[in-house]
């Protein structure tokens, strides 16, 4: 099951124990932290809960995570007498207050959440996550169940630093279920501040790499017999180079450098290793070795939830193969530039393309994959991010109608036609 979450989550917690200007990582709230006052009777809580000012003595407190039904429920929360119709809502609070003069970049939050939240900052709602639409009150639902794998599933984000203001601040935060009958409950928050210092340095794109930088920048595609050079980035569709070579990203900068990656190392080692078998057999063994690394324990669909971690590295660069370490899993732009890396130094003949994937015509969204050019000139596909059953590589014919240009126009054509041959000019036959 694939669920697309939206959210920002913002901070919370205990009293700091500092004073300095500027400080490294902080943990203002770890995972399982003590101290979460919550009102778990089913009813609107008193108005006036979600700031800082309200009197929450009578409600009840205990350490994350919070819930029921789970192995790993620290304070077990009332559901009521009803196993069929459990409350809907159920309400936390937590303050921090901030020494004046305290400074940090960015604040990182991590949330586990079964099965939908609204946040509140100081009387302001400023997030909320998988919620049916409208108002949120004592009775909304969650806009689905959170299920399976995705139960142990933390989202991370990165947020701007001035939400967290001098003084005290107030955290409201109401967890709501999908269904009355949803057999569980969870939550737990973790809110981190990060200095300059604690960061990744910024990419700069290294001259060596500007040709092909550019060119899939700009046309989307790098050829087959065209390698991927060391101080390659990748900062998305909308990456920008600066004239002093500075890279501006709202993603992370994926860096090829293998000297100093040692999981890329390792991988280029593998296909290598593979170089004697058929190009069809061994295309498909590399397609495998890369989705086995990229893909979360629960699965490939749980890859692109795994990899909400990578905003913590916006316009900051990371290794390629240090991805699917640093976040659990890897998605279309990290599995293509892989496989066009590992199937060069495997003897193929590999193109890196990226552009739409589309569904009876229309445009579903940006995709990266792999073209594969076999001997006899025979044109097939790689999606290591959506293969086909046994990781098949179908002809390009075949499955036209699922990859567009990146516009979204049909890149590759149907089966039944013919494509015309080149014709020379006249006057390029008689210039020859």
């Amino acid at each position: 099951m694939r669920v697309t979450t939206r959210i920002v989550v913002f901070l919370t917690s205990l009293a700091l124990q500092y004073a300095s200007t500027v400080h490294g990582k902080i943990a203002f709230v770890p995972r399982g932290a003590e101290g979460w006052k919550f009102l778990d009777t089913g009813e609107a809580p008193p108005a006036g809960w979600k700031d800082a000012t309200f009197d929450d003595s009578t409600w009840k407190s205990g350490k994350a995570p919070l819930g029921y039904e789970d192995e790993d429920i620290a304070t077990i929360l009332s559901f009521g007498e009803d196993k069929d119709q459990k409350h809907p809502a159920t309400f936390f609070r937590r303050s921090i207050d901030v020494p004046a003069g305290t400074k940090f970049l960015e604040l990182r939050a991590a949330l586990r959440c079964d099965d939908g939240a609204a946040l509140y900052l100081n009387g302001k709602q400023i997030a909320t996550f998988n919620l049916t639409p409208g108002p949120v009150t004592e009775k909304t639902l969650a806009g689905r169940a959170i299920d399976g794998p995705l139960e142990q599933q933390y989202f991370d984000f990165t947020l701007p630093a001035e939400a967290l203001k001098e003084g005290g601040n107030l955290l409201a935060v109401s967890v709501h279920q999908s269904a009355g009958d949803s057999s569980d409950l969870f939550f737990d928050l973790e809110i981190t501040g990060i200095a300059e210092s604690d960061l990744p340095p910024r990419a700069i794109l290294r001259p060596e790499a500007k040709e092909v930088v550019e060119t899939f920048r700009t046309e989307h595609f790098v050829p087959p017999g065209t390698a991927i050079p060391e101080g390659y980035l990748d900062g998305g569709t909308y990456m920008k180079v600066k004239d002093d070579g500075s890279i501006v990203s709202t993603r992370e900068v994926i860096t090829v450098d293998r000297a100093r990656d040692a999981k890329l190392r390792e991988h280029i080692a593998f296909a290598k290793g593979i170089a004697a078998l058929p190009p069809v057999e061994r295309a498909r063994k590399l397609a495998r070795y890369i989705d086995a690394f990229t893909s979360p324990p629960g699965g490939r669909e749980l890859a692109e939830a795994a990899t909400g971690k990578l905003q913590e590295m916006r316009n900051r660069e990371i290794l390629l193969g240090e991805i699917a370490p640093f976040c659990g899993g890897g998605v279309c732009r990290h599995r293509s530039l892989l496989f066009k890396i590992l199937g060069d130094e495997a003897g193929l003949q590999v193109g890196l393309r990226r552009g739409q994937a589309l569904a009876r015509g229309r445009i579903i969204g940006r995709h990266a994959w792999n073209e594969l050019t076999l001997p006899d000139g025979t044109l097939l596909i790689v999606d290591v991010m959506s293969p086909e059953p046994d990781f098949r590589l179908p002809e390009a014919g075949e499955v036209y109608f699922r990859y567009g240009d990146i516009k979204g126009e049909p890149l590759y054509k149907k089966p039944s036609e013919e494509k015309e041959p080149v014709k020379e000019a006249p006057e390029q036959k008689k210039a020859a």
